[in-house]
């Protein structure tokens, strides 16, 4: 397993990541995308911040750091949650727990990546807010910040789909892509808004 995200330098995660081992994949890497687009949005708010200090600015950047730093913990906790998974299916099919915990661990490996897409939500409707604070010159990286946060989502929910195909629990797995498609919508619609919001910015033609 690769150590926390936050102590890695980019090349050193980089080279993990398209590396033979089995860990950091596609929930890592999604978290990630995440982590960027909060980085994105703290940015841009950071530079209205100090050009004109304001309480709501400098909530949105405390926001964007927690949800950061949130992404971070995730990537591992899905590194984690994968080798849960691996160990379970280890266990000799002869023992009679081996199902159970094979299906407590693709519960957990489906829950990470759903945690990481949730965020990516809020991520969206944090960048929403800050927009309105985003000067001209770099409104583009809200656009950015936008579809990263979209990509992370998408990516957290396809890792959920792939460990929910092998869930026995009919009940459980519903209950996950009831809130799976619930988070998609939210993200779409967050996201498109504030793709025409930036589009609408840069074609105004004033900075």
């Amino acid at each position: 397993m690769t150590p926390d995200l936050s102590g890695l330098r980019i090349a050193d995660y980089l080279q993990a990541l398209g590396s033979g081992a089995p860990t950091p994949g596609g929930g890592s890497a999604a978290a990630l995308a995440g982590a960027l687009a909060s980085a994105l949005g703290r940015m841009v708010v950071s530079v209205a911040q100090e050009k004109e200090p304001t309480p709501e600015r400098q909530s949105l950047v405390a926001a964007f750091r927690d949800l950061e730093a949130h992404f971070l913990r995730l990537a591992a906790e899905d590194e984690r949650a994968f080798a849960e998974v691996m160990d379970a299916l280890r266990i000799p099919k002869d023992v009679a727990s081996r199902q159970e915990h094979v299906q407590t661990a693709l519960e957990r490996a489906a829950a990470v990546p759903l945690r990481a897409a949730s965020a990516s939500v809020s991520t969206l409707e944090h960048l929403l807010l800050a927009e309105p604070h985003a000067s001209r010159s770099i409104v583009s990286d809200i656009g950015v910040a936008a579809h990263l946060a979209l990509a992370a989502l998408r990516s957290s929910l396809l890792n959920t789909d792939a460990n929910l195909r092998s869930m026995k629990d009919a009940g459980a797995r519903d209950r996950f892509e009831r809130e799976a498609n619930a988070l998609a919508t939210a993200a779409e619609t967050t996201h498109d808004d504030l793709v025409h919001r930036v589009a609408q910015r840069l074609s105004s033609g004033h900075f």
